[in-house]
């Protein structure tokens, strides 16, 4: 199964001594998007974007709508009829690097479904993703939410603000959060997007532009640390599940080994460290919202 992972994941792989589960599990990586999942991803109303900039640099993204606002055309098309805000890197990424990461995420199910391929807006500025790996992951770490109902999903007037170090509001705000999502790149160029979930406080702020994470035991795939350990270009996205502000990071990250600095943090087997190039703050990103549940 080696054909269906890259040097940096089969690496880390090697590393943690997982080699054997990620073959097991790399069976599950599939082109098309299987008959199963047409239902799930056209019954949702968000996902997830990894894409990269002109700069090299990735930038995750949240793209949101109706259910049926990801309509799959065949089994390797997915229409996506939803644009971002204005002010996000997403089109203008696409419009210079067709290579894209997406994530679909249900927490109220806790189900989530990774797509890799290329995309680009078509005439009527709805993405058209083909896809070249489709594939599930486990439950893990996505704590449960439930959307309440809007009625109408029309964006208020939003508010946008770059940074370069994080204001004490969003430093905060990260440590207060339960989830985050990550893009990552491959050093042959192809994106990623996944999830990350804990405990409050699970994310640290060691300082206004370096923040670290745990990371838990997974599937043993290790696509994000994979890409990571070959091309550090990182993006990720918070969100505001109350009242839809996105909070998008990228830079640079490193994956942490040393046992010491890992035993700080519960039942972490590594650390991520990311070292922030640029923040991009945005209210009402969308109007959607989210309330905890058990």
């Amino acid at each position: 199964m080696t054909d269906v992972y890259h040097s940096g994941e089969l690496t880390v792989q090697k590393m943690a001594g997982a080699e054997v589960a990620a073959e097991q599990n790399g069976r599950g990586i599939k082109k098309s998007i299987p008959k199963g999942a047409i239902a799930f991803l056209e019954t949702q109303s968000l996902i997830i974007t990894a894409s990269v900039d002109k700069n090299g640099r990735v930038w995750s993204s949240v793209l949101t709508g109706e259910p049926g606002f990801l309509h799959v055309e065949d089994e390797e098309t997915l229409r996506i009829r939803s644009n971002p805000v204005l002010n996000d890197p997403l089109i203008h990424n696409l419009n210079s690097n067709q290579e894209i990461g997406l994530l679909v995420i249900d927490f109220s199910r806790r189900i989530r479904l990774r797509m890799n391929g290329t995309g680009r807006f078509d005439e009527d500025q709805q993405l058209v993703v083909q896809t070249e790996q489709v594939y599930g992951n486990c439950p893990k770490y996505i704590q449960k939410r439930s959307l309440l109902p809007n009625g109408v999903f029309h964006r208020k007037q939003q508010f946008e603000h770059h940074f370069v170090n994080l204001p004490p509001k969003q430093q905060e705000w990260i440590r207060q959060s339960d989830t985050f999502f990550i893009g990552s790149m491959s050093s042959e160029g192809k994106l990623d997007a996944s999830h990350r979930g804990g405990s409050p406080g699970f994310v640290k702020v060691f300082n206004e532009r370096t923040l670290i994470f745990p990371d838990y035991f997974g599937n043993s795939m290790f696509n994000t640390l994979g890409n990571i350990y070959s091309n550090p270009s990182t993006g990720i996205l918070f969100m505001d599940f109350d009242f839809g502000h996105s909070l998008q990071l990228t830079g640079r990250s490193e994956i942490i080994w040393d046992e010491k600095e890992i035993s700080q943090f519960p039942a972490a087997e590594r650390l991520v460290r990311l070292e922030i190039d640029e923040a991009l703050y945005t209210e009402n990103s969308t109007q959607l919202s989210w309330i905890q549940t058990q």
